[in-house]
């Protein structure tokens, strides 16, 4: 198979013990692979105690078949390295509804905890809650 121009973007930074991704899609497996390579050493300081990722979508929310594959591995080594939920904002993609048929499918086949918002603020809420409730443990 032959490599393709990377489609999609994805922004990645962190603010306390949560991870934000944003991105632009449709999404390829490059652009997947791209953006985690440019930021795993950044990720990986996470790992070691309780952290969460909040998503932000933008455009067409899809990812190509390899490229989901490829998110649904990644989620769940995030999983063992203690990510303890995602909160998912898809209100300002293209397709709302497609983005939370599809993306809950992606994120149910990796075994995460996740839930869908429309605001920003009550997702961070919902991810500081689960993280003092993994803190307590």
């Amino acid at each position: 198979m032959g490599h393709f121009t990377v489609h999609g973007s994805l922004d990645l930074h962190v603010q306390d013990r949560i991870l934000l991704i944003e991105g632009c899609g449709p999404w390829n497996i490059e652009a997947v692979k791209d953006a985690y390579g440019c930021f795993e050493p950044f990720i990986n300081t996470l790992y070691g105690s309780p952290w969460a990722v909040l998503i932000i979508l933008h455009g067409d929310p899809i990812y190509v078949p390899d490229a989901a594959s490829y998110i649904v591995e990644t989620i769940k080594n995030e999983r063992r390295n203690v990510s303890v939920a995602s909160a998912i904002l898809v209100g300002e993609s293209n397709s709302p509804e497609f983005a939370k048929r599809h993306l809950g499918e992606i994120h149910t086949n990796a075994g995460d905890t996740f839930c869908f918002f429309s605001d920003k603020k009550e997702a961070t809420w919902w991810l500081e809650q689960k993280l003092s409730a993994a803190q307590i443990r």
